[in-house]
């Protein structure tokens, strides 16, 4: 597994907060411009996403993580051997590389290669996709 590099930490229902320069990437793999730290939305209502604009104040978004961090992660078909977040078409975000996870509630997420985050807002195992956007309708390049 790659050496983890940088941190996401989730808000209490508010956004995931990512720290030490982890890249993000569009979904036709066009990298956003490169940040020490930047918020993502996850209750899926920005008007500037991916990236947050604090509009799940406003719509009442309750995001509490109800995945157990304990659980492994998924297992794309090739792992990153530096940590990256790329931004999947009206879906998920797709972490590969390890960055560490961290609950709202301090709790460590166990050390995954891949995972994918909601984005939507909608899943049933936040902060995990379940793929509940697709019933939702999301829709967000």
């Amino acid at each position: 597994m790659p050496e983890p590099k940088g941190t996401i930490t989730i808000r209490p229902n508010g956004p995931y907060r990512v720290e030490g320069e982890v890249p993000l990437e569009a979904p036709d793999g066009t990298p956003y411009e490169l940040k020490p730290a930047y918020s993502l939305c996850r209750c899926g209502k920005s008007a500037n996403k991916p990236y947050c604009d604090t509009t799940h104040k406003e719509c009442g978004f309750v995001g509490a993580e109800v995945a157990d961090p304990s659980l492994p992660g998924g297992s794309p078909e090739a792992i990153e051997e530096t940590s990256v977040i790329r931004v999947v078409r009206d879906g998920p975000y797709e972490v590969f590389g390890a960055p560490t996870l961290t609950y709202s509630d301090g709790r460590i997420c166990e050390q995954r290669a891949y995972y994918r985050l909601c984005r939507c807002g909608a899943s049933k195992s936040k902060p995990f996709c379940d793929d509940s956007h697709v019933q939702a309708g999301f829709r967000h390049p």
